[in-house]
């Protein structure tokens, strides 16, 4: 065979390799080794565990700190047989928050170590904040509730980035009057944010000097706009016995309609 003849079969079989890694081999390079992402069920690029960490929108379990309940849950008697249920909450972390977070609240009485009632409900955990979780009122008919205990529903503790400019809100001129038959907190709630403001949930909470909860209530705000303020105002049938009481109240804003009660 002559150096041409193998020179041609040479420069046909490069041909024909050029072609196959240019139709067929590229092709299948990108199928199989597809960009690394946040739904594909890999732990790849950067990511800390499978789909959470790095870039990806989700935290892993491993990186976010517990919301810390501050006490137990606090019974407040609203009449003979009406109660209501206020849960102090403190969220650590700086830039996580839970969109959905389910919880089971029970209620006993003081002979029963069976629950006599049990809420299920849901609640937004937003970042970086201390916030209040207010249920009720319930009417007991049947036996009068002395405690409750309060429990997440861990498998719905997903845990979100929240990088997102927290608007700049404001509760001022907290001021209580409480009458011998009944009780009022007034205040004003400014927004120092360059734009408007939705979904607005305040808890106001009222204690005695000794820090032991007196009453609460809750109230919303559907929209504030930029550099206005709107009044708040609570009311309650009952006075305060103490003239000497502390009020707080909590500010949450919720990421849609759907957790408004």
């Amino acid at each position: 065979m002559n150096q041409w003849s193998i020179r041609r079969k040479r420069i046909i079989l490069s041909i024909v390799l050029i072609f196959l890694i240019v139709v067929v081999g590229l092709p299948l390079y990108f199928f199989l080794h597809q960009k690394p992402t946040c739904f594909d069920q890999r732990r790849n690029g950067d990511e800390s565990g499978v789909d959470c960490g790095g870039s990806c929108s989700l935290i892993c379990p491993a990186e976010s700190l517990p919301v810390i309940s501050k006490g137990d849950p606090r019974l407040i008697r609203v009449s003979d047989k009406t109660f209501v249920t206020l849960i102090n909450l403190e969220n650590p972390n700086v830039y996580g928050m839970i969109n959905r977070a389910e919880y089971t609240i029970k209620y006993f009485n003081a002979s029963s170590s069976v629950p006599i009632k049990t809420i299920l409900g849901k609640t937004f955990v937003p970042k970086s904040s201390t916030f209040a979780i207010f249920e009720g009122p319930y009417v007991f008919e049947d036996a009068i509730p002395t405690r409750a205990t309060f429990a997440w529903s861990e498998d719905t503790l997903v845990w979100q980035k929240d990088e997102r400019v927290t608007p700049d809100l404001a509760i001022e001129n907290i001021t209580l009057s409480g009458a011998t038959t009944s009780a009022r907190l007034d205040a004003r709630l400014l927004n120092k944010s360059l734009s408007a403001v939705s979904n607005i949930e305040l808890v106001a909470v009222v204690s005695d000097p000794s820090g032991n909860v007196v009453t609460a209530g809750k109230t919303f705000v559907d929209s504030i706009d930029p550099g206005a303020f709107t009044p708040l105002v609570f009311v309650w049938n009952s006075g305060f016995v103490n003239p000497t009481n502390v009020a707080e109240i909590f500010l949450r804003i919720l990421p849609d309609r759907s957790f408004i009660k």
